[in-house]
């Protein structure tokens, strides 16, 4: 789909610009999506007005399309859209049966508003540049050092409404969904930061505020996340300058001194919190309905059930959620949910290379890597309701390499011919002169 946003020569019988008219709505479009993700630190209710919001989005997408000459969606974003499609459908087929429980049809309302999002998402960026996808990087990193300054407060102060059992989670639902949601902005800033483009301090202070977000968090995956986004994003970006790249991990090293010092100094809570939760496994990890118990418990549920328990169900079994995205799919939404969520995540890994491979954009690498770190969290948690999870989803399939490539160098005029060392006319001449001795 072409992103020609018209030209102002175009213009119907009512003298109104058709190219002005596009041009609006692809900004007022981007100006609401953009207003969205500012928006998407907060998460205490659902639907939410972000919901809203992202829904007004595609509207706009719509008519954009509509207006445009040739209308077309990318193959990416079909297929995208049908694997969406599929894993929503295994959800509500599963869950039929109960809709006249309490709450599985608020339920099930919640989880398509949060799967739209990755549907909006593809549609939305399919038709951006390089300029559009690094000013919602901007927006997003905003929107989490709001969230981390909030969750830092929060935990500072013990404020109920920001935190959850001690830890930091600003208005989010929980920490470790908090957690999750700030590992994107670490490595939007290092793209950034490796560009050369925007001020370091603002950067670097950014960086900074959302790492100590993320600690607060105390989420043990989400940190580990972190520090492994971050880290594969440098050596990526470095990996033909070992020198810098030792410099780099130095600083990174003394930047994270800095901020655990910092951290333990302002609250005396923070090394009890700390000690509690540096730990591979708690309490509520561990016995015989343990966290790690139940992956083993709903395995033969798993291959007993092709369509699935449906939503609210596993939770009259177990006394906790399964924690875990994977086989919450299969068990909760049945065969059809399971791989549709195993194709969608292996193919955001293909997709993103093959966008790299295309472009040698690091737009690409970013990314994934932004992607990946939202979804080792959800390995752990109930990752299926995180509006970012599925935003970044439809961003990586969205991405049309077509629009990311760099410009044509304009194509060199041709050499003049080098004239041979014997004319045409002088061998001509030669020639005639021989005839005429010949004949005589």
């Amino acid at each position: 789909m072409t992103t020609d946003i018209g030209t102002f020569a175009s213009r119907p019988r009512d003298g109104i610009s058709l190219g002005a008219l596009r041009f609006t709505l692809f900004s007022l479009r981007n100006l609401i999506f953009f207003t969205a993700v500012l928006a998407m630190n907060y998460t205490l209710m659902r639907p939410s007005p972000v919901d809203l919001l992202y829904i007004t989005s595609f509207i706009f997408t719509f008519l954009y399309m509509v207006s445009m000459q040739k209308l077309a969606v990318t193959p990416r974003t079909l297929i995208f859209s049908m694997i969406l499609a599929a894993w929503a459908i295994s959800f509500l087929v599963a869950s039929l049966p109960h809709l006249s429980q309490a709450f599985v049809t608020f339920e099930l309302l919640a989880k398509t508003f949060a799967i739209s999002i990755g549907f909006i998402a593809a549609f939305v960026s399919m038709t951006w540049t390089r300029r559009h996808f690094e000013t919602f990087m901007a927006v997003y990193i905003a929107s989490c050092v709001i969230a981390a300054i909030l969750g830092t407060i929060g935990f500072l102060t013990q404020l109920e409404l920001l935190t959850w059992d001690g830890r930091a989670k600003g208005l989010i639902d929980d920490p470790n969904m908090y957690g999750s949601f700030l590992i994107p902005a670490i490595v939007f800033c290092s793209y950034f930061l490796s560009r050369g483009q925007g001020s370091k301090i603002v950067l670097g202070g950014a960086i900074a505020v959302v790492m100590l977000g993320i600690l607060l968090s105390f989420s043990r995956i989400g940190v580990v996340a972190a520090v492994f986004c971050l880290l594969t994003y440098i050596v990526f970006h470095n990996r033909r300058h070992p020198g810098r790249l030792v410099l780099i991990v130095a600083g990174l090293a003394v930047t994270g001194v800095i901020i655990f010092i910092f951290a333990s100094l302002t609250s005396a809570e923070f090394m009890d919190k700390l000690l509690d939760r540096l730990t591979f496994a708690k309490s509520y990890d561990l016995g015989e309905e343990g966290r790690y118990r139940r992956y083993l418990l709903v395995l033969p549920m798993i291959l007993q059930d092709p369509i699935g328990l449906g939503v609210l169900q596993l939770e009259k079994i177990f006394p906790e959620p399964i924690h875990n995205i994977w086989l919450s799919s299969f068990v909760n939404y049945g065969w059809g949910g399971g791989f549709s969520y195993i194709t969608l995540a292996v193919g955001s890994v293909v997709v993103s290379i093959l966008n790299y491979r295309r472009t040698r954009s690091e737009l690409a690498i970013a990314l994934l890597l932004s992607l990946a770190g939202i979804i080792f969290c959800s390995s752990l948690h109930e990752g299926e309701h995180w509006r970012h999870s599925w935003l970044f989803y439809g961003l990586v399939w969205g991405f049309n390499a077509s629009l990311m490539m760099p410009a044509a160098k304009p194509a060199a005029a041709p050499k003049a011919p080098i004239r041979s060392a014997s004319p045409p006319d002088l061998r001509a001449a030669a020639l005639a002169e021989l005839r005429g001795r010949i004949r005589r």
